[in-house]
């Protein structure tokens, strides 16, 4: 029998399949525009038993016929990598307004052309860290969509942060006692010996000043 992947197990990936659609879009620049329509979770397996999600093609899911099926939707199926090493961004991504799950399209390169001449992206990555997101946006060069993370995914993803995110607790520095009686018991602040708070030596003895 199997073992049960469970969010207790330091490394599991979340294998999803996502459904994009190719617009057509009216500008002068751009002939179309690419928008995922939804995350679909599959199921869950050992940290080793799915390859890396990032350089995935697009595939088809339909061709056009004479019945009029719509050829501009495509699929993508991934996984989201979950490590205990990143558990911190996690948390992070659940405790935002909107938590997230985070997809970057990268346009295909000549070496990783697909032959199909609608498909121009690919899927670069997706991810429920912030953090490394936060560097692909600082770069430019990628579109970033935001899906909500939400249903079946974020309560795994909750549960594997209560796994394996423990905060430091803030700890109050105390002050050293010993210290702040050692500055208690110690002499006042010295007094100038001259300038405007000196007493001058004759008025002081009694003498005449000539």
């Amino acid at each position: 029998m199997a073992k049960r992947i469970l969010p207790s197990d330091p490394h599991v990936l979340y294998a999803v399949r996502l459904i994009i659609e190719r617009q057509d879009v009216d500008n002068v620049w751009l002939s179309h525009r690419w928008v995922i329509h939804d995350l679909i979770p599959l199921e869950v397996h050992a940290g080793r038993g799915l390859p890396p999600s990032n350089n995935v093609h697009f595939q088809r899911l339909r061709q056009s016929d004479e019945s009029g099926g719509d050829d501009r939707l495509f699929t993508a199926e991934a996984s989201l990598d979950l490590h205990r090493a990143e558990a911190e961004a996690y948390a992070e991504n659940l405790a935002s307004s909107e938590p997230a799950i985070y997809v970057v399209l990268r346009q295909n390169e000549a070496e990783d052309e697909t032959g199909d001449p609608d498909i121009d992206v690919h899927l670069a990555e997706i991810s429920l860290s912030p953090y490394n997101i936060q560097d692909i946006e600082d770069c430019g060069e990628d579109q970033v969509v935001k899906l909500v993370l939400q249903g079946p995914i974020e309560s795994f993803v909750r549960e594997f942060v209560e796994n394996h995110f423990k905060p430091e607790p803030f700890i109050k520095r105390k002050r050293d006692r010993a210290n702040i009686e050692r500055g208690e018991n110690a002499s006042g602040p010295r007094v100038p010996q001259g300038g405007v708070f000196a007493t001058p030596s004759a008025h002081k003895n009694g003498s005449d000043y000539h």
